[in-house]
C-alpha cells in the first residue's frame, strides 16, 4: 500500500513554524510521507495565523484555496494554528464539510490522530483551552529552514498583559522548557549540521520566571555557551520591560551570542505606552536603548512600531517620529494597530481612522528607508564574518547574513561568485544593490 501524502502550508511567524515542523516529525514518525506539492498530497494541513486582521484574511484565503485542490484532488482538509483556536466554530461554519478535521493551536501534537480520523471519514475536533502543551528534544521535529540554521522554542503562551494583544487568549500561560531539554535539542541540531540556533518564544526575556527556581534567560545562555558547540545563537522576541544588564553583559562578552537585539517597543510616547498596557516609559526604553549601544558598540537593534492606536493624535505621532530619527535602528517592522476581538483596546474610544494609519505607516515606512540606506552605507569597506544562506548559479551569486541580519526578516549580503552553502566567510562589505541590501565579496 503507497503512503499517505501530507503536505503542510504554515502561516505567521517562526513560533507557528516550529509547531509546523513537529507535525511533520511526528506524521513521518507514523509512516505519512511528507510532500511540499499541495496538489500531491493525500491531506492538507493549514497551520493559521490570528495575530491581527491582515493575518486572519491570509489564513482564510489560504484555507478557500485548499478546499478548491481538495475538490479536485479528493484530499482532507485539516486546520490547526491560532486562527482555529479563535475561531473554531465560525471555520466550520464556514467551511462546513471541506474542514476534515481541527486542531486548537496547542493541539497539533495530535496530528496523527486527526489525520487517521479525516481518512476514515470521521470529523475529529479539538480544542483544549486555555493550551498548555510545548514540545520538548524527545519530540519528533523535521526541520524545513535550510540545513545550517534552526529555530529553536524555548518557551510557549505569554503573561504580559498588552491591551491590543489576543496571543495569551490564545496560546495560554508563560512556560518555559528546562534547559537540559532546550540544551539536548540544539546538541542534536548541531550534529545534524546546524551552525545558527534562533531562541524564540512570545518573550524570550521572560524565560524561566515560571519555574521558580532562579533559572531565567542569561543562564540558559551560559549553559548553551558552556555544553553546546554551536557556533551562532541568536536571540529573538525580547522585551522592554525584562532585558537585564547581566544579559547586557553576557552579549557583550560572548562572540557566539550574535550582537543583535529584536526588541518591540511598539511606541515611545508615554500617554500611548500606558493605553497599551506597556510596563515601560519612554524615557526607560531610551535609556535602556542608549545602554545597549554603550555596552554593545556593533549591536544591531530590531524593533517592532505600532501606528493608529486608539487615541495616537498627530502629537503622539511627531514624537514616535523624533525618536526613530533619534535612535536610527537598524531594523524596523511596523503595522497598523487593528481592533482584535475581546481585547481592552478593542472597546476604547478615539478609534484612528483607517487612513491616518496608512498615512502614519507611510511616513514611517519611508523615514526608515532613508536611515537604513545610510547605515547600510556606512558599513562599506567593513569586513565581517557571514554565513552563506544560499547560491544561484544562474546569475552567478551567493547570499549571506552576517550577525546583524536574522533569517527571512532582514536585508541579506548579495556575494558575487558561488561559496558554499551553509558554511561561515568572511565577507567584505564593497556597496549596496539598493536600500534593502549589501553587497560584499569572499574575502576568507
Amino acid at each position: 500500500m503507497l503512503a499517505i501524502k501530507v503536505g503542510i502550508i504554515s502561516l505567521g511567524c517562526p513560533k507557528n513554524l516550529v509547531d509546523s515542523e513537529v507535525m511533520l516529525g511526528l506524521l513521518k514518525e507514523n509512516g505519512f510521507e511528507i510532500t511540499s506539492n499541495e496538489n500531491d498530497a493525500d491531506i492538507l494541513i493549514i497551520n493559521t495565523c490570528a495575530f491581527i486582521e491582515d493575518a486572519r484574511k491570509e489564513s482564510l484565503d489560504a484555507i478557500s484555496e485548499s478546499v478548491k485542490i481538495s475538490k479536485r484532488q479528493k484530499s482532507k482538509i485539516i486546520v490547526t494554528g491560532c486562527l482555529s483556536q479563535r475561531y473554531s466554530k465560525l471555520l466550520e461554519k464556514q467551511f462546513r464539510s471541506n474542514i476534515h478535521a481541527i486542531l486548537g493551536a496547542g493541539d497539533f501534537y495530535d496530528i496523527v490522530q486527526a489525520c487517521k480520523s479525516a481518512l476514515n471519514g470521521e470529523k475529529f475536533r479539538k480544542i483544549s483551552e486555555p493550551s498548555t502543551y510545548i514540545y520538548d528534544h524527545k519530540t519528533p521535529r523535521l526541520t524545513s529552514t535550510p540545513s545550517h540554521f534552526a529555530y529553536v522554542k524555548i518557551a510557549e503562551g505569554c503573561d504580559n498583559c498588552c491591551s491590543y494583544c489576543v496571543i495569551p487568549q490564545i496560546r495560554g500561560q508563560y512556560r518555559s522548557r528546562s534547559i537540559e531539554s532546550i540544551l539536548a535539542e540544539i546538541n542534536g541540531l548541531f550534529k545534524s549540521g546546524v551552525k545558527e540556533a534562533i531562541l524564540i518564544a512570545q518573550d524570550t526575556t521572560y524565560y524561566g520566571k515560571d519555574l521558580n527556581d532562579n533559572t531565567d534567560l542569561v543562564s540558559l545562555l551560559k549553559s548553551l555557551i558552556s555544553y553546546s558547540e554551536i557556533p551562532w545563537i541568536r536571540v529573538l522576541y525580547a522585551h522592554p520591560e525584562h532585558i537585564t544588564d547581566d544579559f547586557i553583559e553576557l552579549m557583550a562578552k560572548e562572540e557566539r551570542i550574535c550582537s543583535y537585539i529584536d526588541l518591540p517597543i511598539q511606541h515611545i510616547s508615554d500617554d500611548i505606552l500606558k493605553k497599551m498596557g506597556r510596563g515601560s516609559t519612554g524615557k526607560e526604553i531610551r535609556k535602556l536603548l542608549n545602554k545597549i549601544r554603550d555596552k554593545i558598540p556593533d549591536v544591531t537593534l530590531r524593533t517592532s512600531l505600532m501606528v493608529g492606536f486608539p487615541s495616537e493624535t498627530d502629537e503622539h505621532f511627531s514624537e514616535l517620529i523624533e525618536f526613530i530619527k533619534d535612535i536610527k535602528f537598524d531594523h524596523i517592522g511596523v503595522f497598523a494597530y487593528s481592533p482584535e476581538e475581546g481585547t481592552v483596546a478593542e472597546t476604547m474610544t478615539d478609534q484612528v481612522p483607517e487612513s491616518i494609519k496608512q498615512d502614519r505607516l507611510t511616513q514611517i515606512a519611508e523615514l526608515h528607508a532613508s536611515i537604513s540606506d545610510e547605515k547600510r552605507r556606512s558599513l562599506i569597506g567593513r569586513k565581517l564574518k557571514a554565513i552563506i544562506d544560499d547560491t544561484d548559479k544562474s546569475r552567478n551569486q551567493s547570499y549571506a547574513r552576517t550577525q546583524g541580519q536574522a533569517p527571512e526578516i532582514d536585508d541579506i549580503v548579495i556575494i558575487d561568485g558561488i561559496a558554499k552553502k551553509g558554511e561561515f566567510a568572511t565577507v567584505e562589505i564593497i556597496g549596496t544593490s539598493n536600500i534593502y541590501d549589501l553587497v560584499g565579496k569572499v574575502v576568507g
